[in-house]
């Protein structure tokens, strides 16, 4: 199993830890709008902790070179294992921090984001959202909880994944009524770039969840909205 490493903790200046942003890369990828993203998540959400995370991606992992995004037996227990060791390092930060799951977005970029979306095949969701920068689904989930809002941020001529991917991805999560976005930069080979990155915090402060429109319809609206606008979620 390939070992997850947290790389740096950025910590707010007070007291408060209102979000976890926990950013996972392949340690091999050259992020030059890494600083970029670390100082507009620092100015939208201020009491934020930030966690960049790194992991070692073969290009022979099995479960990254599965074409048709449908794992075999054997892709897929390698696949349990990179997840199983996810979400211990995402569970471990979110307590470490104090903040709940519902207040965590999970940023994935390239390869590393891919197994991000692996996320979606656990039991009990793990973070309120899942952010993909030019990643593909490892396996498609069967089903999707409104828990997680999800959104792929994708550039047009991404030379890694096709943005046909990203939109296919989209189409299954909309049959599965999926909370979920897609933004694609058009006349770009750069999935992790400010463009998208921009992108990235117009649908943080822009997107409420789906959950809490849900509650509300059953009649906790007040509640849920309440929760909504309080500082430790990270988004409404």
């Amino acid at each position: 199993m390939t070992e997850i490493k947290t790389s740096q903790i950025l910590l707010p200046e007070d007291q408060v830890h209102g979000q976890l942003f926990y950013i996972l890369h392949d340690e091999n990828a050259q992020l030059s709008n890494l600083p970029f993203l670390l100082g507009a998540i620092r100015t939208e959400f201020p009491q934020s902790v930030i966690r960049i995370a790194t992991i070692s991606l073969n290009e022979n992992e099995a479960w990254l070179n599965t074409d048709d995004s449908e794992a075999d037996e054997q892709n897929a227990a390698q696949l349990a294992a990179q997840l199983k060791s996810l979400e211990h390092d995402i569970q471990t930060a979110q307590h470490a921090d104090g903040v709940l799951s519902e207040a965590t977005a999970v940023i994935g970029v390239g390869r590393a984001g891919s197994l991000v979306l692996g996320l979606t095949l656990l039991d009990v969701p793990i973070a309120g959202r899942l952010i993909t920068f030019g990643a593909q689904f490892p396996t498609y989930p069967l089903e999707l909880s409104l828990d997680t809002t999800i959104h792929l941020l994708h550039a047009d001529r991404d030379p890694t994944v096709s943005s046909d991917m990203a939109r296919e991805a989209h189409e299954r999560m909309a049959l599965l009524q999926a909370d979920a976005t897609i933004d694609i930069a058009m006349n770009s080979a750069q999935s992790f770039s400010e463009v998208l990155i921009g992108k990235m915090f117009e649908r943080l402060k822009t997107c409420v969840p789906l959950r809490y429109w849900r509650h509300a319809g059953e009649g906790d609206g007040e509640d849920d909205q309440a929760q909504g606008e309080a500082p430790r979620a990270p988004v409404h």
